[in-house]
């Protein structure tokens, strides 16, 4: 007899749960479309899918109970975030209600219909859990659940070699105090504000990547406050050797070198005086995902400790489609929306998508107040991967751009802790502009993210004429930080 495949199983449990689903007419409707494909698309018994679990509410039963939650919440953030929300906020209204925590009898019974639990977000209203197909179906039967997605995954931002005439190009000059890395600030202007005596002083800057070399030379003199890894969540967002699953600290020590490395006549980031945080959101040995909840849940954990400037790089598969770039419907895209208008500023990766299948912007560098950063060679012309705008909805994209072809990076090597290379992408452009942003942020404390964004913006090479391969061109720092934007206008 012809053994059973996995996919006549599941159309059996279909079945098996018909007759509950016909009594539950909406449990169907809680399902979205992405995650009916990928429930069809299980071909393994025994496989299981991240999926996010929306809940209806946050268990609110009377004003008492709801005010008792707003001074819970309000507990949870640090001062310094609550300082920083206060730059876009009245006083009265530092807390809403996606602060408050999940309803723990809520949570408790998606637990108990899951595998396990990945992530959870106050912002969304949902947590994110490991379930099998037929424990999907059992979810959508809880009254407290409001819908049912997957889980989006994403390609790193791992860089583009570049055309050989970039690659020449880029090389340039040393320099006696910042080595090779002197070509990706001076075009930038960055060195003219070190001499002013700025260095991030004071700023808290989270860097949200793959793991991060905490032992490198470069990081000697990193004020290091918080680190957190989200995929396996412990504490170390260094590699161990020891364990296959742990994906490479490469990508994110190359990142946080361009931001806030330190080694005189070798290397040095805008920011390096800045206080940093370090979340680590992404692993894999061969395709690298970069899992949507993870980075949300690190985004989120990010504004709660005070970050006011978030350097990220992301890239976009196959489950968003370019309609999806709208400013407000990724996930990563909502949560980049809720940091910045929370006071925090949000600079994203254009992506590496020119002259791919792609193509386009990618999330969450499609959000409203995301900076997005374009890469350029060091001559200043666009480079050849650098994702173009505009997003679906029409709004010019990339923001910015700044060096992102054979940029000088620390890196991993073994147990070398003084190896540099170079490297390209619009994920090494991305550091740059945010290290640039704490700048600004250092030289006026009051800056909210929108004036920050305007000040890059307008003070920026293409700002008379902005178009969708440089946004408003090359950042000039020395420029931005005399910018004078308009005053802030506080949510009310």
């Amino acid at each position: 007899m012809k053994k059973r495949s996995w996919p006549w199983i599941f159309l059996c449990l279909l079945f098996f749960f018909q007759g509950q689903m016909l009594t539950r007419p909406d449990a169907r409707e809680k399902i979205s479309p992405g995650l009916w494909r990928a429930l069809h698309s299980v071909s393994e018994s025994g496989a299981t899918l991240p999926v996010w679990v929306y809940l209806q509410d946050k268990g609110e039963t009377d004003i008492a109970s709801m005010k008792k939650a707003f001074a819970e919440a309000r507990r949870t953030l640090r001062e310094h975030c609550l300082w920083r929300r206060s730059k876009v906020r009245p006083a009265a209204g530092l807390i809403d209600y996606e602060d408050l925590p999940l309803y723990v009898p809520y949570t408790q019974q998606v637990k108990a219909s899951a595998l396990k639990v990945r992530a959870v977000s106050r912002w969304l209203n949902a947590v994110s859990v490991e379930a099998s197909p037929e424990q999907v179906l059992e979810l959508t039967g809880l009254a407290c659940v409001k819908s049912v997605d997957i889980v989006k995954s994403f390609k790193r931002d791992d860089g583009s070699a570049g055309t050989p005439e970039e690659t020449q190009i880029a090389a340039g000059p040393s320099n006696p105090l910042y080595g090779l890395s002197y070509t990706q600030l001076g075009q930038i202007n960055v060195p003219a504000l070190h001499q002013q005596g700025l260095s991030g002083r004071g700023v808290l800057v989270c860097m949200l990547d793959v793991g991060f070399r905490k032992s490198h030379e470069a990081f000697r003199l990193a004020h290091r406050l918080a680190e957190w890894d989200f995929v396996n969540g412990d504490g170390d967002v260094s590699q161990r050797l020891s364990d296959p699953n742990d994906y490479s600290d490469d990508h994110g020590t190359a990142t946080w070198s361009l931001l806030g490395g330190f080694k005189l006549g070798e290397l040095i980031g805008p920011a390096f005086g800045a206080d940093f945080i370090l979340g680590k959101t992404e692993t894999s040995n061969y395709e690298k995902p970069i899992e949507e909840d993870w980075w949300a849940a690190g985004i989120e954990w990010a504004e709660s400790l005070g970050a006011e400037v978030v350097s990220s790089s992301l890239g976009y598969t196959d489950w968003y489609q370019f309609k999806d770039m709208d400013g407000k419907t990724a996930v990563t895209t909502r949560a980049a929306n809720r940091a910045a208008s929370l006071g925090v500023v949000v600079v994203n990766a254009a992506g590496n998508e020119r002259g791919n299948a792609w193509g386009h912007i990618i999330a969450p560098a499609d959000g409203y107040d995301v900076i997005a950063a374009g890469a350029v060679d060091s001559s200043g012309k666009i480079a050849s991967f650098s994702s173009p705008g505009p997003t679906y909805d029409g709004r010019t994209k990339p923001e910015v751009c700044a060096l992102g072809v054979s940029d000088w990076v620390a890196a991993n090597r073994q147990d070398q802790s003084d190896y540099y290379t170079r490297g390209s992408g619009t994920s090494f452009a991305t550091p740059l502009v945010a290290g640039v942003a704490a700048l600004l942020l250092e030289a006026h404390r009051d800056w909210t993210p929108k004036q920050v964004r305007a000040a890059l913006m307008n003070t920026a090479g293409s700002a008379s004429s902005p178009n969708n391969d440089y946004g408003w061109g090359i950042v000039n720092a020395a420029a931005a930080v005399n910018y004078a934007p308009a005053l802030p206008q506080r949510q009310q």
